[in-house]
């Protein structure tokens, strides 16, 4: 009884000194039982440098106006789409550390108490009807010594996947940064439509009062009022759209940076400039860059990499393995002399027929590579043609900006020339609707110039791979011989 105590105190003292020893290197994040041996979180944070978990943190919206990198941070910290690929991430970084786990020895206590009744034959040889008491207690050791490649094969595998998540993990910041740059400077936009449908509809209300005076006054016919009243209520109608879309375009952008779609939104958007550099980078520069840099094609090519080490694991399951056990044993049974012996043993394993459900293994394993080399190729392609269309939409929005950058002090000029024809007499009706319908299409196109150029830059710094955060935006020109957009 006193050695059967003794052993599992010995069991439980070693366990707790374990546990003691290896939380010293634990993860701060994780919990006091899940220590992180491996240093997997430290690993991941590594592969992730420059973006923040948001595990643990706290981002609350700002008090004041929403500038473009708070809504990009409270997005990063906020979004479920990015909050879940950091999950994944940390799973992955756990599945590491469980491959590494192979290198260390397995060692297991197990104890019982147990007591018979009715007859049984005690070690004389005599019939005992005497209850009999056993207790055991055991303390037993495994390790693997060489399995020809098939443990590092699966630690290499967990690596690159590894690799593949902090890739998978950055692409998704990326994704999740372009919907906060579409989002807030859509907003932008549908706020900047609604007042410009406002003007609008007051210059057509100004239009049918004037041609209201003018009937009354003998001057015009009836038909010129049916025909500002027309355009007046076609200029509500448009008001009343676009401020439906603002709403809309505020609830959509509340619900990319982590919040209700009734979250009040106040922005402080930076204007754009006047003038903008031209693009003159060479596309085969900016392609090589981008294959440096795009997160996407490091996800596949670390896919692939996986692959690689996964048909080694899978050649090594048909070959031997050499492990060590060790086990002492005591057991305490009533009427019977005590045990208490120690074990050690050297195994050799060798598989000599599975049904060949290891050649099948390599098999699968082999065209499981192939199909990762071929997604890499895939995504190598889509990267330069990425470059490309971005490259060239980027451009037309340069040039977009500037064909409008007069265009609507000209046409508001020309409305106001129309309608003062118009109040002298010189001029038609037709003449001032048709202005009114220029100014209103010209102020129409100048927002959605500057929202496309300001969503054409972001989706140029997230096709180089660099839109890691709202930093690339407040710059110079990726496509220029400055580093940063403009």
């Amino acid at each position: 009884m006193m050695i059967y105590r003794r052993l599992v105190l010995l069991a439980a003292a070693f366990a707790v000194t374990v546990a003691i020893s290896v939380q010293v290197h634990a993860d701060p994040q994780s919990d006091i039982f899940q220590p992180d041996v491996f240093r997997t979180g430290a690993s991941l944070r590594q592969r992730t440098a420059g973006l923040a978990d948001p595990r643990g943190r706290d981002c609350p919206l700002p008090a004041g106006a929403l500038t473009l990198s708070m809504a990009v941070d409270l997005a990063l910290c906020r979004n479920p789409t990015t909050r879940s690929a950091w999950a994944a991430a940390r799973q992955q970084a756990a599945v590491l550390g469980q491959a590494d786990s192979a290198w260390l020895p397995s060692l297991t206590a197990t104890g019982s108490e147990s007591r018979a009744y009715g007859e049984h034959v005690d070690v004389t040889g005599n019939v005992d009807n005497s209850p009999q008491n056993t207790r055991d207690a055991a303390l037993a050791l495994s390790w693997t010594l060489y399995d020809f490649g098939a443990r590092g094969g699966r630690i290499t595998s967990a690596r690159r996947l590894l690799d593949a998540a902090a890739a998978t993990l950055s692409s998704v910041s990326q994704q999740t940064v372009l919907s906060v740059v579409q989002s807030y400077y859509g907003v932008v936009a549908a706020d900047a439509l609604l007042v410009a449908a406002k003007t609008t509809e007051g210059a057509s209300e100004h239009s049918l009062e004037v041609a209201r005076a003018l009937r009354q006054g003998g001057v015009t016919a009836l038909g010129d009022v049916l025909q500002a009243e027309t355009a007046f209520d076609v200029a509500v109608l448009a008001r009343v759209q676009a401020d439906e879309a603002a709403k809309s375009a505020h609830g959509t952008l509340a619900v990319v940076i982590g919040s209700p779609a009734d979250q009040p939104l106040k922005l402080d958007a930076e204007a754009v400039p006047d003038q903008v550099p031209a693009l003159d980078a060479r596309m085969a520069d900016l392609m090589a860059q981008a294959a440096r840099q795009r997160p996407d094609l490091a996800a596949a090519l670390a896919q692939r990499d996986a692959a690689v080490a996964n048909v080694t694991v899978a050649r090594a399951a048909g070959r031997p393995s050499i492990s060590i056990s060790g086990a002492h044993t005591v057991v305490d049974t009533s009427g019977i002399a005590n045990q208490n012996y120690t074990q050690v043993g050297i195994y050799l394993t060798v598989p000599i027929f599975n049904g060949f459900n290891t050649a099948y293994g390599v098999r699968q394993a082999q065209a499981q590579l192939e199909s990762s080399e071929a997604n890499a190729d895939q995504v190598r392609l889509g990267v330069s043609l990425g470059v490309w269309n971005a490259y060239y939409s980027l451009d037309s929005g340069n040039q977009q900006l500037a064909a409008t950058a007069t265009l609507t002090k000209t046409a508001a000029d020309n409305q106001e020339v129309a309608i003062g024809r118009y109040q002298s007499g010189v001029g038609t009706i037709i003449d001032v609707l048709t202005a009114q319908g220029a100014a209103a299409n010209a102020r129409v196109l100048r927002i959605n110039a500057e929202l496309g150029w300001q969503v054409a830059r972001a989706q140029f710094a997230l096709a180089l791979g660099r839109l890691s955060g709202a930093e690339p935006l407040l710059g110079a020109e990726p496509g220029s011989n400055q580093s940063t957009l403009p």
